[in-house]
């Protein structure tokens, strides 16, 4: 009998104990606050274009370039509202000039002048604050006037006879070489004066033979040989595109 109340009491007391460990456990999973988010990833950003120290090459005064921006972990948004991690604007700032506000990855700057150019880009909140740390990239480019290729001169016959000159009229330019060549029975000349001053002179060409002339400058002249008057033409001399400014 002794042995049987023995028992009783050890399974009491053993299902009170596991009734206060449940509710021990009970309280502790209560009490414990669950665990914090992880932090949002940290915004990065870099230029794609222009690229530093690239030379940018134009045949006008200005030149329109387009500034490429990536991005990674940044939500793009117009200002305004609280900052929020992971979300925000640029500002562009070209030359030290107005900063502006720029909400794509692609921004046309028009109108460049020739010459060497900075373009700042610094990361924005919402509410118009830099990101802490900073989040900014300069990049330095230089635009340059294009050269116009090299010009190939390019050479022209004019033959005499005792028509004139064949043919009679004739447009080159600047580098070509004209060669007049005689084919009648007298000798002759082609002579060009503008304004009083020999602009050029083949001398005496006699029959058969022939003269070179070089074109330096642009111009525009009726000629004629001083060996007999009646004979004339005219040359116009025109740029190649290629001469310096």
């Amino acid at each position: 009998m002794r042995a049987l109340f023995l028992g009783v009491v050890l399974a009491m007391a053993l299902i009170a104990g596991c009734v206060i460990f449940a509710e021990e456990q009970n309280l502790t999973n209560e009490t414990e606050p669950p665990p914090p988010p992880p932090p949002a990833p940290t915004p990065l950003l870099s230029i794609v274009s222009p690229s530093s120290g690239e030379v940018m090459l134009t045949q006008e005064s200005t030149l329109d370039v387009t500034l490429a921006l990536t991005t990674q972990n940044l939500l793009l948004k117009s200002p305004g509202g609280a900052a929020k991690k992971g979300e925000g604007h640029f500002r562009v700032t070209l030359d030290d000039g107005v900063p502006q506000t720029v909400t794509t990855k692609n921004y046309l700057l028009p109108g460049l002048a020739i010459g060497e150019h900075k373009i700042k880009v610094e990361l924005l909140n919402n509410d118009r604050t830099p990101y802490s740390p900073s989040i900014a990239r300069e990049v330095y480019f230089t635009i340059e006037k294009e050269k116009p290729p090299e010009y190939v001169p390019q050479e022209y016959k004019v033959t005499i006879d005792s028509q004139g000159f064949k043919p009679a009229s004739i447009t080159v330019k600047v580098g070509d070489r004209v060669t007049w060549e005689n084919e009648g029975q007298m000798p002759q000349t082609a002579t060009c004066f503008i304004g009083g001053s020999k602009v050029f002179d083949t001398g005496s060409i006699a029959s058969g033979k022939s003269a070179t002339v070089t074109m330096t400058s642009e111009f525009e002249c009726d000629y004629y040989s001083q060996l007999f008057r009646a004979l004339a033409g005219k040359i116009k001399v025109e740029s190649n595109g290629s001469e310096s400014d």
